[in-house]
């Protein structure tokens, strides 16, 4: 009973330093740079991707990673977006010309657009993008946000995120509910004087 209570304490320690924002001194820009401990992760499926007996999910996906650039106390704030795919025959030239795109944030009775910033995530502060796609070599994309909307974010249930693609309007879903670590990065980005 004791081992079973101390590794579910574990657990929970585990679960809440990965919500834990993190904060360090990029020493290429020489600003410091606060960043979501989980970022939030959108899915839409596609067509299944037969391989011989095993048939894998083909899904897109857009990773949103929230992020403070402190430049000698003066603050900006940034969601660094990746686009990409797994399964399937989708084509890197898809997701590069989707992270151009703006994209809708839709909340339960609220629409955020996000529109891409030129420049570099370097240009912004940070020489190396945190949380990249764990496959492929997708290229953030940086979308300018403010602390009250950020918070906003935080506090929705289920948010989508909408991509108005020539074709068709794309719609991905929540894909793994990260809100706490978003939570956590705004309080601890509200206590900063």
């Amino acid at each position: 009973m004791a081992c079973a209570l101390t590794l579910a304490v574990s657990g929970a320690a585990t679960a809440s330093d990965a919500n834990s924002p993190v904060e360090y001194l990029d020493e290429e820009t020489g600003v410091t740079v606060t960043v979501v401990g989980r970022p939030l992760v959108f899915a839409r499926e596609r067509a299944t991707f037969n391989v011989s007996a095993w048939s894998v999910p083909a899904r897109d996906y857009v990773t949103l990673a929230a992020a403070a650039v402190d430049r000698g106390g003066k603050m900006s704030y940034l969601l660094i977006g990746y686009f990409w795919s797994v399964g399937g025959a989708s084509e890197p030239w898809e997701n590069a010309r989707r992270a151009r795109e703006p994209l809708v944030l839709q909340l339960k009775n609220r629409r955020i657009e996000l529109v891409p910033q030129g420049g570099s995530a370097r240009e912004a502060g940070i020489s190396a993008p945190p949380h990249r796609p764990p496959i492929g070599a997708a290229l953030p994309s940086l979308y300018a946000i403010d602390l009250p909307t950020m918070e906003l974010i935080a506090g929705s249930a289920q948010p989508a995120l909408n991509l108005a693609d020539a074709s068709a309007p794309l719609k991905y879903q929540l894909f793994e509910d990260r809100l706490p670590a978003l939570r956590e990065l705004v309080r601890r980005l509200s206590d900063t004087p």
